[in-house]
């Protein structure tokens, strides 16, 4: 983007001449269009007035070589005009400036010729010739005071600021309530950084003409510069209100609304500021950015594409298409593969310590970055995978001792004790709930669990057959509650006996 802060003055915008609106189809013989300027011009007017019925398309291109080539062959001022007027709508600014000046040399009286190549002269920052040619028209028609505003403007653009408040001056002696021209004072104050009398004289102006929306968009840009945002874009909402195809409010209410983050409202600003000016490039811009916003990556990248294409000098557009996939879409190499793109379209005209350079090693270290992380993302992803079939696989592992050890307490079961058979049947219904649910996190806290009971029952079972009773104590084993000492069994002594029957005294 050229600047935050467009333009003050408004400019006219000029309807293509001699158009009508055609109906039908209406065919055009290869014969005619090489040889007749006429069929050319007609094709062109067609074109325009019937867009795609789908989409509602215009198809500039197509009218634009129609155009070019009926003036190429002789058609007159208006096919040169013509022609630079959608040579304008495809944001081809020279090919425009190139048509509009043949079209103004051929007719020196053609003023929409004049006026527009001047606003071409302006857009592009060919200042001092836009000056010069306000100055031959208002000198050739003093009386004209729409051009001698026009003057004004053009001199307040190229820093002629005595000159411009001079001729100001000159037609508020003789038309002192000329709205037009407190709306240039306007502009001219502002541009001198004098925000109080930029809004003073604004308001003069809408004292006279309270229907002017480009003093209301001179006022919201001077609010903007003092930091008054609220009243900036409630300035811009009203001349919006009071012509909705304003040019500038809309893109200054769209840069605001990008700077807060409203890319709704930014997105609908900027689709507004195209209807009036299809080809401009910082509005489309404008709206790719906005389109990132609002997470329309596709069309955001189409419009950065047919930026480039339209004027592969646009820096911003590579600049800004990188950024897209650098930070959203994470398509690093189609990142990298825009700054490459501009580094070639200056074909060796930045130096080496350019910002280009650092942005590409950025990328790069970016790619890096990602592709670390992918590779540990894939490591991670495959120890969970490998751990879960290595449980899945413990689980079909534990389900076949559980079935086993099942199997051993029902066909020993007369050989053990019955409350430990009921507590392992247990233990192997939880576990085999575990393995029927395939609780593939749980596999190793079963195993844990069969590991500590498992082979206790396999130890009870030694010696044991089916349908056996439980084994009988050892031979000599005492039964619960005897003790060594303190035993009265016959042959046994009371405490202090000897053995013998003790003697008397």
């Amino acid at each position: 983007m050229r600047n935050l802060i467009i333009a003050l003055a408004a400019a006219s915008t000029l309807a293509v001449s001699a158009c009508h609106k055609g109906g039908g189809k209406i065919e055009f013989s290869e014969a005619d269009l090489a040889t007749n300027p006429r069929a050319n011009f007609q094709k062109g007017l067609h074109t325009l007035q019937n867009p795609e019925r789908k989409t509602g398309a215009v198809d500039y291109q197509v009218a634009y070589d129609s155009f070019n080539a009926s003036s190429n062959l002789g058609g007159g001022p208006k096919s040169s005009f013509n022609a630079g007027w959608v040579a304008e709508q495809l944001g081809r600014m020279g090919d425009a400036e190139t048509h509009y000046r043949k079209a103004y040399a051929d007719d020196p009286t053609y003023e929409a010729a004049m006026f527009s190549l001047a606003r071409v002269l302006n857009a592009t920052g060919k200042d001092a010739e836009a000056v010069a040619l306000y100055k031959a028209h208002a000198e050739a028609a003093p009386d004209n005071v729409e051009a001698r505003n026009d003057l004004i403007s053009a001199l307040v653009r190229a820093g002629l600021h005595d000159e411009a408040f001079a001729e100001a001056q000159e037609i508020l002696r003789n038309s002192p309530e000329e709205a037009g021209v407190y709306r240039n004072l306007s502009a001219l104050y502002y541009a001198q950084g004098n925000y109080g009398m930029s809004q003073l004289t604004a308001e003069k102006a809408l004292k006279i003409n309270d229907g002017d929306a480009g003093v209301y968009n001179n006022m919201g840009v001077t609010y903007l510069i003092q930091g008054d945002e609220p009243s900036a874009i409630e300035k811009f909402k009203t001349a919006i209100k009071l012509e909705p195809s304003n040019f500038e409010s809309n893109m200054n209410l769209g840069y605001v609304a990008l700077n807060s983050g409203d890319y709704a409202l930014a997105k609908k600003s900027f689709e507004s500021a195209l209807k009036s000016a299809p080809g401009d490039q910082d509005a489309k811009l404008g709206l790719a950015v906005s389109m990132r916003g609002t997470k329309e990556y596709k069309e955001a990248n189409a419009l950065y594409d047919e930026i480039i294409e339209s004027d592969p000098q646009y820096e911003a557009a590579y600049f800004n298409a990188s950024t897209l996939h650098r930070k959203y879409t994470k398509d690093f190499k189609k990142a990298l593969s825009y700054l490459q793109d501009y580094v070639d379209s200056k074909a060796g005209q930045i130096s080496p310590t350019h910002e280009v350079y650092a942005q590409m090693e950025m990328i790069q270290q970016a790619q890096d970055e990602e592709d670390e992380k992918k590779r540990q993302e894939a490591a991670a992803k495959k120890a969970v995978e490998d751990r879960a079939r290595r449980n899945k696989e413990l689980l079909q592992e534990m389900s076949v001792v559980i079935a086993d050890t099942f199997t051993k307490l029902k066909t020993y079961e007369s050989c053990l004790d019955a409350d430990s058979v009921e507590q392992v049947s247990m233990l192997l219904e939880q576990a085999q709930m575990v393995v029927d649910a395939e609780e593939v996190d749980m596999a190793q806290d079963i195993k844990d669990l069969l590991d500590m009971n498992v082979p206790a029952v396999d130890a009870a079972l030694v010696g044991c057959e089916p349908g056996s009773p439980p084994p009988a104590p050892e031979e000599g084993a005492m039964e619960e509650g005897a003790t060594e000492e303190g035993a009265t069994e016959e042959g046994t002594t009371e405490e202090g006996a000897t053995g013998e029957e003790a003697a008397p005294e």
